[in-house]
């Protein structure tokens, strides 16, 4: 008996738990980072998609906060105060939404509010005095804001028409004199040393036109002050009057996002690169790379500064006991990966997340979702981003389509290789040649035989030998439409549904011929469709405006506003062997229906906060348990409670296995 069933019958024995788990897979996009200066076991880390998580033991493991539900956006950039345990700001970019901004919080981040006259504003940096922290900045998509008050009232203090200094990607304060502030901009660094009264610009010795993005000023002696710009590094011995360029990072790496100072050893200087960590021990005269992660944020334990963090775009948050020599990875609980496609095999779970470079790719649970590994990145795939992904019924095949290829893996999507014979237009008489085309889906159907249907943009083709060749599906409905999107029920394989350029087609016989099954009208734009096991049963259609369900094979449809809003709807799916039972996700919220899709009630969503879920999912062999795919926070799933006679069939069939 495989595996997963052998798992899914224990958990039908299991009690209903209270909400959604985060299985991970642990890592991603860290963009921000803070430690408390009095207390190193405690730390905040901020992400994409709202995301913001605190750690209260090194970095051994994260809970994500409770944020408020706002506009998906990034955090740039976190602070703790320096003097207040458990004070925290948070700067917002969310894009032109009045929800960017800052925020704060005074209990560790359980509680957070939107501090007045900055709302609405885009924030790239925060830097707070080290002289009086009362005193903060934001900079702004709007110029440069100053607080006297800890954040209460807000003033802009850069002209308000002054068009180089809109974008504000790095602050620093002198660290004697909070009226002396530093500004880095897309066109170089400014400064002010009367709280924005005036401004000059201090580019003397830079190359012209350099992005900068961080800035650095020595502790011990304020004169010394550190820029990176997209052109290098720079030190300024006389406090920005004029500059030099560091040498010894290699031209590659010169995008350094993060800049910091060894707190016991003034000479150490740290680099957080594009493409890795350097550190010099000369006050930049000279560097070593240590590592080859991109790196966003850094900080240092205040009880050890042998002992520093690191915030990287794909890998998470790093940790060093070294001083940087050696980095590991400290992301239990800490994830922020956009997982876009999972499929299963019977025996493994696998899922893939597209544009993650070494630390995204294909991953695999071998424990029906509880855990999640890296199988394969981009080296694996090929370079290729996956935009589709699916089990063959021998158990380690799996076929996943890019944009140019169709992959095919034979040892549990570990290694992969291109198709020797990949869907191709037809050649014509007077053109024997075969044009590559763009590949949008790919779906696996196990009827009397294995089927691999491809989506693309010639239209849909079929191949009845695991992808050896390839048959260009000619039915009249469907032939050259663009196929986005293949739709298949969990179990039975009679009817299948596709997305094309056209509309909505339905095909009755494993994809032979098609027939258009048209949403009420154009304002309809479907994200997603339930099809059940039973072909008889209504079909469901995830739509812009609401859930639509099909009761004719999808000849009519009709609008349910019963218990669920009519707005937008990103995913639906049917229960696996529970043919009227379904469920689907709007806003983060989700939805269950017993009756086929005729009414809804909310189900628990407790877990699922600032969690971004795109698409609900059940394996044919883990039917006791929903999965929840995140564009922020990984993979969740939910474990269903079972009817009495579910139980004693299973306990039945589990005695049998046994």
């Amino acid at each position: 008996m495989q595996s997963l069933l052998r798992f899914a019958l224990v958990l039908i024995a299991l009690p209903l738990h209270g909400g959604w788990t985060f299985a991970g897979p642990y890592g991603g996009s860290a963009r921000s980072l803070a430690i408390d200066p009095h207390n190193g076991n405690t730390l905040l880390v901020g992400a994409r998609d709202s995301l913001l998580l605190r750690s209260d033991d090194g970095g051994q493991t994260w809970r994500p906060l409770p944020f408020p539900a706002v506009a998906r956006g990034v955090f740039n950039s976190v602070i703790i105060h320096p003097t207040e345990s458990g004070h925290f700001y948070a700067g917002l970019d969310a894009g032109d939404s009045r929800d960017s901004g800052v925020y704060e919080s005074k209990d560790g981040g359980e509680q957070w509010r939107a501090l007045p006259g900055i709302g609405g504003r885009r924030i790239y940096s925060l830097a707070i005095s080290p002289s009086d922290p009362r005193v903060l900045a934001a900079g702004t998509s709007q110029g440069v804001f100053l607080s006297a008050d800890g954040g209460e009232t807000w003033q802009r203090i850069s002209r308000e028409n002054d068009s180089e200094m809109q974008d504000i990607t790095a602050l620093a304060f002198d660290p004697a004199k909070s009226e002396i502030i530093y500004a880095g901009t897309p066109h170089l660094p400014w400064k002010t040393v009367d709280a924005g009264a005036t401004w000059r610009s201090i580019h003397d010795g830079l190359i012209d036109d350099s992005d900068i993005f961080s800035i650095h000023v020595n502790p011990e002696r304020p004169e010394m002050v550190f820029a990176s710009a997209c052109s290098g590094i720079y030190r300024s011995d006389n406090a920005g009057d004029s500059w030099r360029k560091l040498i010894g990072i290699p031209g590659t790496h010169r995008r350094t996002h993060i800049l910091a100072q060894d707190p016991r050893a003034s000479g150490t200087i740290y680099a957080g690169t594009t493409l890795g960590l350097f550190k010099s021990s000369d006050e930049g005269r000279t560097w070593r790379h240590l590592t080859f992660e991109q790196v966003n944020g850094m900080v240092f334990d205040p009880g050890d500064p042998r002992t520093l963090y690191l915030a990287t775009e794909y890998a998470g948050v790093l940790k060093s006991n070294d001083g940087g020599e050696k980095v590991h990875a400290v992301n239990a609980g800490f994830a922020n990966h956009n997982l876009t496609q999972i499929t299963g095999d019977g025996q493994h779970l696998y899922a893939s997340s597209p544009y993650e470079g070494l630390y995204g790719g294909v991953f695999v649970s071998n424990d029906g979702g509880l855990h999640w590994t890296l199988q394969a990145n981009e080296h694996a795939l090929l370079g290729r981003n996956l935009n589709s992904l699916t089990a063959a019924p021998a158990p380690n095949v799996l076929f996943a389509a890019a944009e140019d290829a169709v992959l095919r893996s034979a040892d549990g999507g570990r290694t992969w290789l291109p198709l020797a014979a990949q869907p191709r237009i037809p050649a014509t008489s007077a053109d024997r040649s075969t044009a590559r085309i763009r590949i949008y889906s790919l779906q696996t159907v196990q009827a009397d035989k294995f089927i691999l249907l491809a989506g693309t943009q010639a239209g849909l083709f079929r191949s009845l030998n695991s992808g050896a060749s390839w048959t260009l599906v000619k039915d009249a409905a469907l032939e050259g439409r663009p196929v986005l999107s293949i739709y298949v029920p969990s179990q039975g394989t009679s009817r299948l549904a596709a997305r094309t350029t056209g509309g909505l087609f339905i095909s009755g016989d494993i994809g032979l011929s098609w027939r258009l099954a048209s949403l009420p009208d154009s304002s309809y734009y479907l994200y997603d469709l339930a099809l059940p096991a039973n072909a008889d049963g209504p079909i469901l259609a995830a739509t812009s405006r609401g859930i639509l369900q099909s009761v004719d094979d999808g000849s009519h449809w009709r609008p349910i506003d019963d218990g669920v809003p009519a707005a937008t709807v990103d995913s639906v799916r049917f229960h696996p062997v529970r043919p009227r039972e379904a469920f689907l996700v709007q806003y983060g919220k989700i939805y269950q229906s017993l009756d086929g899709g005729s009414s809804w009630k909310l189900f628990p969503s407790d877990g699922l906060e600032q969690s971004s879920v795109r698409m609900l999912w059940f394996a044919r062999d883990l039917p006791a348990r929903i999965f929840a795919l995140s564009a922020a926070r990984g993979a969740l799933f939910f474990d269903l409670p079972q009817p009495d006679s579910v139980r004693r069939g299973d306990a039945a069939v589990s005695s049998k296995v046994n």
